[in-house]
């Protein structure tokens, strides 16, 4: 993904999660939640000056190809060729999370769930040196699960083996391979390994508990929404299989499942079993009655026009594009029209456009629900083949007088007045204020106060003790007469 979607891809997901104090937006794409990968433990303040990755751990995306020359660079690695300060490495620079050897569970959590090539975990060899680089030659393969080209849950548990014969620190690296794009997401794990527990493992024969507190979460006239406590077991839950009348409706790795397609004003009994990643399952819950709504009358509002239109990747004849989900009371599909002319309806957020010519094409996505009702077209996307594509700046959100407000939402390229400076937003945000959330950038002649809560970038400018600042690198917190990562400008 190219600097300028950074953080501004949000699909689907546009809660917010709330980690350390700090607020990152959902969106482009996935980290490690379990065990606690290093940029997640940036986020949560743990893993300090670890530059903008603590605002989005999630981001960590680079080219395709590891371990060979197509991935991230040796000594770039961790970062992905995108986050130099996640690439410093040495024995002593990261927070390790204490492992066993044996089975672990590994859990990712997925901002932008896409179509899956395949997952790969990798592990330092024994004698490499902690306090170089990584390089790919100091890797070894764990574990390779072919994702099908199929799109995951949000949340993902996977099992991988570490062997005995580690003891200490090695770092543990995930690659989540991209169907739909050139693209993977790397996460990496710093690791203090005790490989006593595992000199002879023993085979997991213990079940996982039986679920409880089911209870609807949502539900319409032809669908119900369940949620239900996590099952406990001494390795971890792998999946949960959904009975609905005693018959298999549906898998799910979350708590969570949509059961569609039903009657209206019918009620219909759900069990649930939960099984471990040794293939262990529980008893069956006990039976919980849901019933569907009544028939409504026939909907005519519009969807929301999907959000964030943006390339994921492209070659000489192809571009590959995304957009954020719309949340809707009746089921949809998206319409992608090239230059003003629909060319396919798809139920994914995700298309790739094959087969083009040189040069350069305008691309919009309008969603339409299962009534026909069809919602205004997303914002513009052109797209320059054998070229570099850019997204065209979208309508500002802002009020009449042009002045921020905390109740509107505002995406990539927004622009808001406040207190006298005109800012740019760089990603989707709501509710951070321009002179404190790095989200926003001063784009008129203006120079911004220095505050302590806000990041800067290199080239930013401030005023402090009444003199001008500019940032050499990304910053915060440190005040610019004390730091040399400001350079003074005027006096």
């Amino acid at each position: 993904m190219n600097n300028k979607l950074k953080i501004g891809a949000f699909f689907g997901a546009l809660g917010v999660m709330l980690t350390a104090g700090h607020a990152f937006d959902a969106d482009a794409h996935g980290y490690i939640s379990k065990p606690e990968s290093r940029a997640y433990l940036a986020n949560k303040g743990i893993n300090v000056n670890a530059g903008a990755v603590q605002f989005e751990p999630q981001s960590i995306e680079g080219p395709k190809g590891f371990p060979s020359a197509s991935g991230p660079a040796d000594g770039k690695i961790a970062g992905a060729g995108k986050y130099a300060a996640m690439d410093v490495q040495t024995d002593t620079r990261w927070h390790k999370v204490a492992l066993n050897s044996g089975p672990n569970v590994v859990e990712w959590t997925l901002t932008a769930p896409h179509q899956t090539a395949s997952w790969d975990y990798y592990i330092t060899k024994k004698g490499w040196d902690p306090n170089k680089p990584l390089a790919s030659s100091d890797f070894e393969l764990l574990k390779h699960i072919n994702g099908a080209n199929l799109t995951p849950e949000k949340v993902v548990r996977q099992q991988i083996d570490i062997p005995s014969d580690r003891e200490g620190y090695y770092v543990i690296l995930g690659v989540w391979n991209i169907a739909d794009t050139t693209n993977s997401f790397y996460q990496v794990i710093d690791a203090n390994i005790n490989n006593g527990s595992a000199v002879n493992p023993e085979v997991d024969t213990k079940a996982p508990s039986e679920v409880t507190g089911l209870k609807i979460a949502d539900r319409t006239s032809n669908s119900i929404t369940l949620n239900w406590k996590e099952a406990a077991d001494n390795q971890g839950v792998s999946k949960y299989t959904v009975y609905r009348n005693g018959v298999k409706v549906g898998e799910t790795s979350t708590t969570s499942f949509k059961d569609v397609s039903l009657q209206a004003d019918k009620s219909y009994n759900y069990s649930i079993v939960a099984q471990d990643f040794a293939g262990n399952k529980s008893k069956m819950s006990a039976s919980f009655a849901a019933t569907t709504l009544k028939e409504t009358k026939t909907d005519n509002v519009a969807p929301e026009a999907p959000s964030n239109l943006h390339s994921m990747g492209k070659t000489n004849s192809s571009v590959s594009l995304m957009w954020g989900a719309v949340n809707h009371s009746l089921p949809v599909k998206y319409e992608v029209y090239r230059d003003g002319k629909k060319i396919t309806t798809t139920s994914n957020t995700s298309f790739e456009d094959k087969g083009l010519a040189k040069g350069d094409y305008n691309y919009t996505v309008s969603a339409v629900d299962s009534a026909g009702n069809k919602s205004s077209a997303s914002n513009l996307l052109r797209v320059a083949i054998a070229g570099e594509d850019q997204v065209l700046p979208p309508v500002p959100v802002i009020d009449e007088k042009g002045t921020w407000s905390k109740d509107k939402i505002y995406v990539e390229n927004d622009t808001v007045n406040y207190n006298g400076k005109t800012y740019r937003a760089k990603w989707w945000t709501k509710g951070n204020n321009p002179e404190v959330s790095s989200v926003w950038q001063v784009v008129d002649n203006s120079v911004q106060v220095w505050n302590a809560q806000k990041a800067f970038t290199s080239g930013d400018k401030v005023l402090y003790n009444g003199k001008i600042y500019q940032a050499k690198w990304w910053v915060q917190g440190q005040a610019p007469s004390l730091s040399g990562a400001w350079t003074l400008v005027t006096k």
